[in-house]
């Protein structure tokens, strides 16, 4: 019985005839229609380059991004403005908890006195905390339950500013956003979300995030990483509620500091760092988010003659 399908000879004959015509043809037409598909970007070495090349290699000219910068409702440039820390907390103890992705723990981040202090000027500036689904704002009390205070910038603000600065190594295109305290009354909670939203290609993102306990006078309220695997020993459970069963619980510990990268050298964003504020149950808490802001350089093109 003849065979119906065509022979060997034949195959390998159309495949000699179509890898020079894909190579020559149809991948830089497709390049061409679509060169944002074959970008990476690094914030390691604040580069983008394309997929064959070195790392570090730079093949245009770049130019920073106004996005954001210039917005300092959303960022805080940083202006010369001099600090003088009041109260500044006396050195820290760093526990590392990940490597990829990174996580730390940090004990004393934030002092007694700059705590209280955040407190206090946060009292009459509270308003309902919103969701941003990527189009809009709105309040949603059945997946964010929690009241949120933009801190003006004084002397206590701006240092915390570069603690964190200086804490991620002083990185370039790496902006500290507007700092918001966030206050759990009983119930309060916030379910389970991403810091980051996958933008970075499209302007910026957030690299990184300190969560930071000002007042813990509360029973529960936790911060809840299912992604994360707990680690060996038990001088964790000062830090973390060794009854959780599924990933590691944080508890509120007034001072204390969580500090996470948000995405890979590859911009990508790590899906261990989906994470929860636990309902309070009685009492309130009182956190700070110190968010870090990396905003690639912007291709600059040329001109053709």
């Amino acid at each position: 019985m003849a065979s119906s399908g065509p022979r060997l000879s034949t195959l390998i004959t159309w495949l000699l005839y179509f890898v020079p015509v894909y190579i020559f043809i149809v991948d830089p037409l497709v390049r061409s229609w679509a060169p944002e598909g074959t970008t990476r970007i690094s914030w390691l070495t604040g580069t983008t380059a394309g997929p064959n090349a070195d790392d570090g290699d730079v093949s245009e000219e770049f130019t920073p991004s106004t996005l954001h910068l210039t917005d300092d409702s959303f960022i805080s440039p940083e202006d010369g403005v001099p600090a003088h820390c009041p109260g500044e907390a006396d050195g820290y103890r760093v526990h590392l908890l990940s490597r990829v992705p990174l996580v730390l723990y940090v004990e004393k981040f934030v002092s007694d006195q700059e705590a209280d202090h955040l407190i206090k000027v946060s009292l009459d500036k509270y308003s309902p905390s919103i969701i941003y689904d990527g189009v809009s704002e709105r309040v949603d009390p059945s997946k964010r339950l929690s009241d949120r205070a933009l801190l003006d910038r004084d002397d206590t603000v701006r240092c915390l500013e570069e603690r964190a600065r200086a804490f991620q190594g002083w990185r370039p295109h790496l902006y500290i956003e507007r700092m918001w305290a966030q206050r759990y009354n009983a119930s309060g909670h916030y379910r389970h979300h991403y810091d980051w939203t996958g933008s970075l290609a499209r302007g910026g993102d957030r690299l990184s995030t300190f969560m930071v306990y000002l007042g813990a006078d509360c029973e529960g309220g936790g911060t809840h990483f299912p992604r994360l695997a707990r680690p060996e020993g038990q001088q964790w459970c000062r830090f973390l509620d060794c009854e959780e069963e599924v990933g590691i619980t944080f508890r509120p510990l007034k001072g204390n500091a969580i500090f996470w990268e948000n995405l890979g050298p590859d911009g990508l964003g790590y899906p261990e760092t989906w994470h929860a504020a636990y309902p309070v149950k009685s009492g309130t808490k009182v956190g700070l988010n110190i968010w870090s802001w990396y905003q690639p350089p912007l291709r600059k093109r040329r001109g053709r003659l």
